[in-house]
């Protein structure tokens, strides 16, 4: 049988939602998964946000994608495990603000989750919306470990963030010109359906005064006497056609934006403090 991996969580708060309460909760929420130590973020990561670190060491070489040995048990028991391993988190994750807390702890909001394969390399993802881990990261880490083989990082590469900032900061931007764009749009045409509206109102209003009402009562009963159809039953088969054809010109349906992070443009962060973009696509 292949080993598999051993799990040691990390979770770094900030100070203001740090405590020996939510340290406490923490511990207890995440006891059926992994070991987790609960700290606060150092000064120079606060700005980060929450920080949830799982810490994966197997005690057999596993990185080194040239080696049979570690591509086997890569492939055949790090790989499976390391799938199961993310679901389980990013549901518990999840679920930890989706209930009360017995000892009073609060909802706990994370912004990246670190994958660390000390010594060979940190990974840190964009938690999303749903304070979820993104059900890519095995394939990110899979993908990282590849290029790794090929030579295509440097030695001196202190982590590897996916996306990176200047992705996150272009995405977000890019979908504000885009919501701005879809409101823009959306006053155009419901000005433009109430101008419609308002032309076939001033119409009927303008022939109301055209006929004398003596003059409008015999040619009604001369209709009747006919057997015409009356303007009422007109109407009624007006109506009825119109539940069935779509009027001409009728406004086309707008759809709303919705925000999904790329994670495809990587920041590759050197120990020196410089970061460098990575397109992944081309690689």
């Amino acid at each position: 049988m292949l080993p598999k991996p051993s799990l040691v969580l990390q979770v770094r708060l900030r100070p203001e939602e740090y405590s020996d309460t939510a340290a406490a909760e923490i511990k207890r929420s995440y006891m059926y998964l992994a070991q987790s130590v609960v700290s606060e973020l150092d000064e120079g990561e606060r700005a980060e946000g929450n920080l949830m670190r799982l810490n994966v060491r197997l005690m057999k070489p596993f990185w080194d994608a040239s080696d049979p040995a570690a591509e086997q048990l890569w492939r055949a028991s790090f790989m499976p495990w390391l799938v199961n391993a993310t679901r389980n988190m990013s549901t518990a994750m999840h679920n930890y603000n989706t209930v009360l807390h017995p000892l009073g702890a609060g909802n706990v909001t994370y912004q990246w989750a670190d994958f660390d394969f000390a010594p060979h390399a940190v990974l840190r993802l964009k938690v999303d919306d749903e304070n979820r881990i993104p059900s890519e990261a095995p394939a990110l880490c899979d993908k990282v470990r590849t290029l790794a083989a090929e030579g295509v990082f440097d030695e001196n590469v202190a982590r590897i963030r996916i996306p990176s900032r200047a992705s996150i900061a272009a995405q977000e931007a890019a979908f504000e010109e885009e919501q701005a764009c879809y409101r823009a749009a959306l006053a155009a045409q419901n000005e433009a359906a109430e101008d419609e509206a308002a032309v076939p109102a001033e119409t009927a209003a303008e022939g109301e005064g055209s006929f004398e009402a003596d003059e409008a009562a015999v040619v009604t009963e001369d209709i009747e006497e006919l057997g015409i159809a009356q303007p009422s039953d007109l109407a009624d088969d007006a109506a009825a056609d119109a539940t069935t054809e779509a009027p001409e010109g009728a406004s086309e349906v707008l759809a709303e934006p919705v925000f999904s992070l790329d994670y495809s443009i990587w920041g590759i962060e050197y120990t020196d403090g410089t970061v460098a973009e990575f397109d992944s696509r081309i690689h």
